[in-house]
C-alpha cells in the first residue's frame, strides 16, 4: 500500500516537471516554419504603441503588454528567423537597440524599460 503511494507521487512529480512553463524565450508550434515571433512586455503600461524597426528596413507598430507573472500570451509579431538588429522607438526616443537571434517557431519576449 505504501509502495503504491510513492509510485503515484513519483508520477505526479514527473508530470509536473514535464508540463511546467519555461521562463524566458519559449516556443510554440504555429505559423510558417521559417518564422519567429516577438512579444513586447514592460513593467509599466505604455500609453501608445511602440515603433519597431528590424534590420533598418522593416517598420511596424507594436502593442506593449504590462508584464505579469507568467505573461506568455498577447500580440505576437512574426519576423524572419536568424540574427536581427532590433530598434524600438517610443515617443521619438530609442528605448531598445540590440542585436538578437531568433530560431524558427521561437517566441522571443522583449523586456522594455
Amino acid at each position: 500500500m505504501m509502495k503504491t503511494k510513492y509510485i503515484a507521487l513519483f508520477f505526479v512529480c514527473i508530470c509536473t516537471l514535464l508540463t511546467s512553463c519555461k521562463v524566458g524565450s519559449f516556443s510554440q508550434e504555429r505559423g510558417l516554419t521559417d518564422q519567429a515571433y516577438l512579444l513586447f512586455v514592460a513593467n509599466e503600461k505604455y500609453d501608445n504603441d511602440v515603433q519597431v524597426i528590424i534590420d533598418g528596413k522593416t517598420t511596424f507598430n507594436a502593442q506593449v503588454l504590462k508584464e505579469k507573472k507568467g505573461t506568455i500570451k498577447g500580440n505576437t509579431y512574426a519576423i524572419a528567423k536568424g540574427k536581427r538588429n532590433l530598434k524600438i522607438i517610443y515617443d521619438g526616443n530609442v528605448i531598445y537597440n540590440k542585436e538578437i537571434f531568433v530560431s524558427a517557431q521561437e517566441t522571443k519576449k522583449i523586456q522594455l524599460p
